[in-house]
């Protein structure tokens, strides 16, 4: 055990690859299909006969996506890791192996580093994901998180973006929304809403989602047509499956599933943060009217309820729209809009 206010340039990098190692379950370091792990130059998986390889990669930096002022280590560890599982997750894959690269400035306490690692691991543990090795490396400015992980089909099938088709239902689970909103929150402390009961469920859902794996193999499963997780904001992720499908849709904005704190808290904001908020890491997919029923039934069951958004319809003139029907019962053409980190 290292002490409490070690530091990263104390210890050095190798001292830190083991205190790191030790400090994640035993069964995320090794199991079936990795068959060399942390501690060589690079890892060797043996996927499973027939199913085909999935790849996702997503990076924290510090500043951008997260603030220490905000978060503790272990639920910023989590989110490390949850943010690349959700795109797996999206397309319906299960989850396999993760590598890390931390970029340090090298203050850092080690102990804070362990509990970043206990955060990690405890989610790799309970997604059945190993942590197969990564990197580290000295950063001069902010700190930096990057995974890659790796998934494997199921019968070596996908959920895309690109096969959703006029008449399928729009879908996503959970609620939207509150991400944004715990956002809003941690921004304003000061605020009343920051001290009412509900804040802390709003704050948590920013700085710990959950990736919806089971869901995404139940998608999969059901016949689901297009999709992907919602980390730009429904009107930013939506335009996607579009472009890529060539279709238009339909969103009917009071059937958008928005907790009652979320509301109450924002009653001008809430249908932005809904909107184009981000980071809700659920998942927006599409999927045949006549498939609605057994997934809707079938996520029910799982724990995950999904909510009908609206429908795909057909683009005119070949120009893929993103339509919303007001709660009034007004229809007008929105602009797609997602966050972009260079604008």
């Amino acid at each position: 055990m290292t002490g409490a206010t070690q530091t990263v340039r104390e210890i050095g990098e190798f001292g830190l690859i083991s205190a790191l190692a030790d400090a994640l379950p035993a069964g995320v370091t090794a199991g079936p299909g990795l068959e060399l792990g942390i501690g060589d130059d690079c890892a060797v998986w043996r996927p499973a006969a027939g199913e085909r390889i999935v790849v996702t990669t997503d990076s924290l930096v510090q500043g951008i996506h997260f603030r220490l002022d905000w978060t503790d280590w272990e639920q910023l560890g989590h989110k490390t890791l949850a943010v690349n599982l959700s795109d797996l997750a999206s397309m319906g894959a299960v989850p396999r192996f993760a590598v890390v690269t931390l970029a340090l400035r090298g203050d850092e306490r080690v102990e804070d580093l362990r509990a970043l690692y206990r955060g990690l691991g405890a989610l790799a543990e309970r997604t059945g994901t190993l942590v197969a090795g990564g990197d580290i490396v000295r950063s001069p400015e902010a700190l930096a998180f990057h995974v890659t992980a790796v998934g494997e089909t199921r019968g070596a099938r996908v959920i895309p973006r690109s096969g959703a088709r006029p008449g399928d239902v729009i879908g996503v689970s959970g609620t939207i929304g509150a991400s944004a909103a715990g956002l809003a929150l941690l921004l304003d402390p000061g605020s009343p809403a920051a001290g009412t009961a509900t804040a802390d469920l709003l704050r948590e859902a920013h700085l710990r989602p959950e990736p919806r794996i089971a869901l995404g193999g139940i998608l999969l499963e059901q016949g689901a047509s297009a999709g992907m997780d919602l980390s730009d904001g429904l009107f930013g992720d939506l335009p996607k499956i579009l472009a890529a499908s060539r279709v238009s849709a339909r969103v009917d904005a009071a059937r958008l599933p928005v907790a009652a704190a979320v509301r109450a808290l924002f009653p001008d904001r809430w249908l932005g943060m809904a909107t184009r908020g981000g980071e809700d890491y659920e998942l927006l997919f599409t999927a045949p009217p006549d498939r609605w029923g057994a997934v809707s039934m079938a996520a029910d069951k799982a724990g995950v309820p999904v909510t009908a958004i609206g429908e795909i319809v057909e683009a005119r003139n070949g120009r893929p729209d993103l339509l919303m029907v007001r709660e009034d019962g007004t229809e007008e053409r929105v602009a797609a809009g997602a966050f972009d980190h260079f604008r």
